[in-house]
């Protein structure tokens, strides 16, 4: 086994465990999104490590397709893209410390909604694009209308280049969703005091992911926006509307690192949360919470081998999980264990171990640890 192992080496350390991404996937989905209406430009949500698939990964699969911006949260990933050599604009959408702005001359472009950040940009930035964030309803970050014409005032006095208008949807139900409408009433108000102010940015957005797979929110949206900013479908999930068309990219794979019998009666894992009912053939994973396996799956998770689900039994430990094999021909150690699959219909998929888990997928792909090496497909 050692021998096998060296040979495959060849200069390169093998991984017990890998993420996997499917490049034809994440192109397929933002096509897809991109279909729905010509007007409707999609622009990539890549914070967050890009939601768990590895953020300069997904800017390189994607930027052949030229989107207008890639969507980051802060400075620092920008950073990341920019050390890259991505060219796609990016828009930072989270707050920047304008004491940040003082550094170095930047090329990106800002979400801005304070007037200390308004300010250092006129003064240190004044080069970049400003997309002004509007506080529609979802109580979070941005402008509120009461505030829009004061800041608007103040933007027309100093020397910032306003590109965008932008907000943030809580909720796209449709049509007879009050939370959604009552926003949407608010973004035509702020739309209509640009105007008043001869404020006329290039690019108009308000909807994320959900806002364009809802036909129906999408149909609104569209007489309003010029742009999506879309996360969650663009790597094959759908949190309101279920679309069959969306592929998810990730797929998460480890390894059988030990095999052992397991006598009836005994526990398993910490605080022997498990016992064994019969004798049993336990596999051991050299993965757990800290690499993303969510500890909520212990004692009710699937792993996959060759076809054949697997329960995961006992607490799944920092960087350890134990599953049951009594289901496996032959296990041997160094057999393949799929994690999550990137097929929705699988029991182990990621909808489905966050549904055990009571959780959104957002949480399941955001907690795969950075350190995982990730192999683009």
């Amino acid at each position: 086994m050692l021998n096998k192992f060296l040979s495959n080496l060849k200069g390169e350390y093998l991984t017990l465990n890998r993420i996997e991404i499917s490049a034809q996937n994440l192109l397929d989905n933002y096509k897809y999104l991109s279909s729905f209406q010509k007007k409707l430009k999609v622009s990539p949500v890549i914070k967050s490590n890009g939601y768990g698939h590895g953020i300069v990964n997904v800017a390189r699969i994607l930027q052949k397709l030229n989107p207008p911006f890639f969507c980051v949260d802060s400075l620092y990933e920008a950073y990341e893209l920019q050390k890259s050599k991505i060219e796609i604009p990016i828009l930072i959408t989270g707050y920047t410390n304008p004491e940040n702005l003082k550094v170095k001359k930047l090329p990106f472009s800002f979400a801005v909604y304070t007037n200390d950040l308004l300010l250092a940009i006129a003064k240190y930035q004044p080069q970049t694009g400003v997309h002004i964030f509007v506080d529609t309803g979802m109580r979070r970050e941005g402008v509120t209308l009461e505030d829009l014409p004061q800041f608007l005032a103040v933007v027309k006095k100093i020397n910032v280049k306003v590109e965008g208008l932008m907000s943030h949807l809580a909720s796209n139900e449709g049509k007879g969703d009050k939370l959604f409408l009552s926003q949407i009433s608010v973004y035509k108000k702020a739309l209509k005091i640009f105007k008043k102010y001869k404020i006329n940015p290039k690019w108009i957005h308000i909807a994320a992911t959900g806002g364009i797979i809802n036909p129906q929110t999408r149909q609104i949206i569209s007489k309003l926006s010029n742009m999506t900013r879309s996360g969650l479908a663009l790597y094959g999930f759908s949190s309101s509307t279920k679309d069959q068309n969306l592929k998810p990219a990730l797929k998460l794979i480890t390894h059988l690192t030990q095999i052992k019998k397991v006598k009836k009666g005994n526990f398993i894992g910490y605080d022997g949360t498990f016992t064994t009912k019969q004798d049993t053939i336990v596999g051991i994973l050299p993965i757990g919470y800290y690499d993303g396996v969510d500890r909520n799956l212990s004692n009710k998770g699937l792993v996959n081998i060759d076809g054949h689900d697997c329960s995961i039994i006992g607490r799944v430990s920092m960087n350890i999980t134990i599953i049951d094999l009594s289901r496996i021909k032959n296990p041997k150690i160094g057999d393949e264990v799929v994690i999550y699959s990137n097929n929705p219909k699988d029991k182990n998929s990621i909808e489905n171990a966050a549904k055990i888990c009571k959780k959104i997928p957002y949480e399941i792909l955001v907690n795969l640890a950075e350190s995982t090496r990730r192999v683009i497909l």
